[in-house]
């Protein structure tokens, strides 16, 4: 065999190597090799006006046909956020059409009522079990209207009061978490030059309390006894009985908010931060399903279609 034979015979060798590698790559990417079975519930604010679907609450597969089937979705009511069940109960945010109020929707047996209303914006709201007290985040402009403060509230539905319980350099991106004993989780940004937060806990009594330093990201692992978080590019669950501190893997993925756990913890729901597009300045935000050690992933791509944009804990799990 000629030099010039060889030569081709390497050129041909060289691409089906790379279109090999192009198409393991894709199958990973798009979960061929993820052994998961579960549902989703996000809100998918279509433009009604360019498109046939109605905005709402819908169920995303994590299979890979992906189907977006209507989950909750009511006239009177537009811009939905925040989906989870209690209680058997369907919860979210969305805001009233008529009054122009944001508003927290719960659904009993097909029956729809406001559980409370605000001239602001609700984010990230926590309800009690007993569905009589509400977290949540408010975020606002400071006094000379050159930045945004944002704050801890606590609505208590028997009364009808409003409560400022926080206002120290919250992290909005956070979200909070709510612990049994009506304590709350949440980071703090640094007041120090380092620019490191922590995730702090504030008990029912106001006394404040650091968790961990250098961490951002918290969800609960196991819903109030253990906190899974990030430091750096690592994947930690934090037992907070005993303060004991368990690796689970690592992720370069950049997150734009909390995860949402999976029912059989081995998985989470992510939100990627993927780049600024040139035109238009827009963050581009990516809905994936990974691995809980962040080694394998199932991004769902059906998301940038229409300019969806899904972020945080907009996303959870319905099943698994």
């Amino acid at each position: 065999m000629t030099s010039k034979w060889i030569a081709y015979l390497s050129v041909f060798v060289s691409i089906l190597i790379v279109l090999s590698s192009m198409y393991y790559y894709y199958n990973w990417k798009h979960g061929a090799y993820m052994d998961i079975e579960g549902t989703l519930l996000l809100p998918i604010n279509y433009n009604e006006k360019t498109t046939n679907k109605k905005a709402g609450i819908y169920q995303i597969s994590t299979l890979a046909e992906i189907s977006d089937k209507p989950y909750f979705s009511d006239e009177r009511y537009e811009k939905y956020a925040y989906p989870f069940i209690i209680g058997g109960d369907f919860i979210c945010v969305a805001k009233n059409k008529e009054t122009g109020d944001n508003v927290l929707l719960r659904v009993e047996n097909g029956h729809i009522s406001e559980m409370m209303n605000s001239n602001k914006s609700i984010y990230f709201p926590v309800v009690s079990p007993d569905l009589n007290t509400i977290w949540y985040l408010q975020s606002e402009d400071n006094d000379n209207k050159t930045d945004r403060i944002t704050s801890l509230w606590k609505y208590n539905r028997i009364n009808g009061m409003k409560e400022k319980l926080f206002d120290d350099r919250i992290d909005f991106s956070s979200g909070i978490l709510v612990a049994p004993d009506e304590s709350i989780i949440f980071v703090q940004q640094s007041g120090k030059l380092d620019g490191h937060s922590e995730i702090i806990q504030i008990s029912n009594i106001g006394e404040k309390r650091v968790l961990l330093s250098k961490a951002h990201f918290p969800s609960w692992y196991e819903k109030g006894k253990s906190i899974l978080f990030k430091s750096g590019n690592q994947i930690n669950v934090f037992i907070l009985k005993s303060g004991e501190t368990i690796s689970m893997g690592s992720d370069d993925r950049w997150w734009d908010y909390p995860p949402a756990v999976s029912p059989d913890k081995k998985h989470l729901a992510v939100v990627e931060y993927a780049r600024i597009q040139l035109l238009g300045g827009e963050r581009d935000h990516r809905l994936k399903v990974i691995s809980i050690d962040g080694k394998v992933e199932h991004e769902l791509t059906f998301l940038q279609n229409g300019g969806i944009k899904p972020w945080g804990i907009n996303v959870s799990w319905l099943s698994n």
